[in-house]
C-alpha cells in the first residue's frame, strides 16, 4: 500500500506556544528527502493536503487541538469544496500571487459571513500589495509578513497604519533567529513562524487513496435525482477504502453529530447528498493524476465480510436498521490493515455506535455473535461455526446458504 506525506510547520504565539500549523502537501516517491519534493499545481496541492487532513491523518491526530492554515488560490476559494473544510480548525490562506477582483471579493466576504477565518500569505507592503489586497481587508484576519522582504522599522509602520482595521493580527513568518523573534515581536507581531521555532515536520500515513473510477460512479449516482440513498451506501459498501475515509472525514470535519454513526447509510444520512457530492469533488480535485488502484484481498475481505453479516443479521432478526449497523461493523473491523493502527486507537477517535466497539474491542453485545460466526467462515471453521450458529438459533445449513449468497455477491 502507497503512503502519503503531509509537512506541518508550527505558528507560535508570543509566548513560544504552538498557536496553529501550516499543513503543505508532499508529493514524495521512494522516500525521498523533503528537498525533492515534486512541485504541484496549487488546487492540487490543496485539496491534497484537505483530504489528507480530513480523510487520512484524522485532523485531531494531526492538530491535536490547534488550527490549521492551508494555502488556497482562487480556484479553490471560488468552489464550493471550500466548505468541506471545517470552518472552527482551518484558516484558509490566500496566496500572495492570487488576483482579487469584484467575483473573488464577494465570495470572500460571503465566507467570512458564514464563519471562515483569512490569512494573506507573503505580505509585502508594496505599491502590488496594496493595489491587489486593499478590498478585501475588512474581510482578513492575519497578515502573514515575509520579514526577509520588510524591514522592522518599516512593519512596525504599517502596523500603525492598519489600526483603522483593529481586527487584524500580525504574524511574522521566515524567522530564523531570536534577534528576529524579539525585533517583529516589539514591532507588534503576535504570531511567528520560521526555522527558529522549528522547520517542516513531514508525517506519513498509509494512503487510502479510492479508484477514479468508484469515485466517478458515485458523483454520477449523486448527480442522478432518481438515484436513492440505498443504492449510493451499496456503491459505498463496495469501496471499503471510501467508506472508511467517509468515516474519518464525519469525525475529522465536527458536522455536528447528533448520535455515533450506525452504518453507512446512516453516514450518507448525516452528511447529505449535496455536501457529499462537493466531498467527492475534493476528492476528485485531490486525486490529480492518480492512476486507478487495484483491490487488494483486504478490500475483497471487508467487501465479503460485509454482505455476509448484513444477510446473516437480517435473515435472523428482520432488522434493516441493526442488519445496516452489522454491515458497517465489517467493513470498520478491517480498518487496522488500512490504516495500521491499531482498531483500538483508531475507534477511541471516531464516533462509531456502541454496539460497533462493544463487539469488536470487547468482543460483547448484540451485534458479536455474528461477527464470531463470520470470522468462523473465514478461517473455515466450520466445527466452530456451526457451534457459535446453533448458539443464536441459526442452523448451519443457513449459515452455508449465507455464504453462497454474499460469495455471489462479492464477485459479481
Amino acid at each position: 500500500m502507497d503512503s502519503i506525506f503531509i509537512a506541518r510547520q508550527p505558528i507560535v504565539d508570543e509566548a513560544e506556544q504552538v498557536y496553529a500549523y501550516e499543513l503543505l502537501f508532499r508529493d514524495i516517491s521512494n522516500r525521498p528527502s523533503i528537498s525533492d519534493v515534486e512541485a504541484l499545481d496549487d488546487l492540487y496541492a490543496t485539496s491534497r493536503v484537505a483530504v489528507n487532513t480530513l480523510n487520512q491523518f484524522g485532523i485531531n491526530n494531526l492538530l491535536g487541538n490547534r488550527f490549521a492554515f492551508i494555502n488556497a488560490d482562487e480556484h479553490f476559494i471560488s468552489g464550493d469544496v471550500v466548505t468541506m473544510l471545517p470552518k472552527e480548525r482551518f484558516i484558509i490562506e490566500i496566496l500572495e500571487d492570487v488576483k482579487v477582483d469584484d467575483t473573488l471579493k464577494s465570495r470572500i466576504e460571503e465566507l467570512k459571513s458564514a464563519g471562515y477565518r483569512f490569512a494573506i500569505d507573503d505580505v509585502t507592503f508594496d505599491e502590488r500589495f496594496f493595489d491587489n489586497f486593499e478590498a478585501i481587508f475588512p474581510f482578513i484576519d492575519i497578515l502573514k509578513i515575509d520579514i526577509q522582504l520588510n524591514d522592522v522599522d518599516y512593519v512596525k509602520e504599517m502596523i500603525d497604519w492598519f489600526g483603522r482595521f483593529p481586527h487584524l493580527t500580525y504574524l511574522a513568518e521566515k524567522v530564523e533567529t531570536y534577534k528576529h523573534f524579539k525585533a517583529y515581536k516589539e514591532a507588534g507581531c503576535t504570531l511567528f513562524q520560521g526555522y527558529f521555532f522549528a522547520k517542516p515536520e513531514l508525517r506519513e500515513q498509509k494512503s487510502l487513496d479510492p479508484s477514479k473510477q468508484i469515485l466517478i460512479h458515485l458523483t454520477n449516482l449523486l448527480m442522478n435525482e432518481s438515484s436513492t440513498i440505498d443504492e449510493i451506501a451499496a456503491a459505498f459498501e463496495q469501496a471499503p477504502k471510501l467508506s472508511l475515509q467517509l468515516l474519518q472525514f464525519l469525525n475529522s470535519a465536527h458536522m455536528g453529530l447528533r448520535s455515533p454513526i450506525k452504518s453507512v447509510h446512516h453516514a450518507i444520512m448525516m452528511l447529505g447528498k449535496i455536501h457529499l457530492l462537493n466531498w467527492l469533488y475534493l476528492l476528485n480535485y485531490a486525486s490529480g493524476k492518480i492512476e486507478k488502484l487495484e483491490d487488494s484481498p483486504i478490500v475483497a475481505l471487508a467487501y465479503f465480510r460485509s454482505q455476509l453479516l448484513r444477510k446473516f443479521v437480517q435473515m435472523h432478526t428482520g432488522n434493516r436498521e441493526l442488519a445496516d449497523m452489522a454491515a458497517f461493523m465489517g467493513i470498520v473491523s478491517l480498518a487496522e490493515s488500512f490504516f495500521e493502527v491499531p482498531l483500538r486507537n483508531l475507534l477511541e477517535q471516531i464516533e462509531i455506535d456502541t454496539q460497533i466497539k462493544e463487539a469488536l474491542l470487547h468482543q460483547k453485545g448484540a451485534l458479536y455473535p455474528y461477527f464470531e460466526v463470520v470470522t468462523d467462515v473465514e478461517r473455515f471453521d466450520m466445527e466452530s461455526c456451526s457451534k457459535h450458529a446453533r448458539a443464536i438459533g441459526v442452523s448451519p445449513q443457513a449459515i452455508q446458504q449465507l455464504i453462497i449468497e454474499s460469495y455471489v455477491s462479492n464477485i459479481a
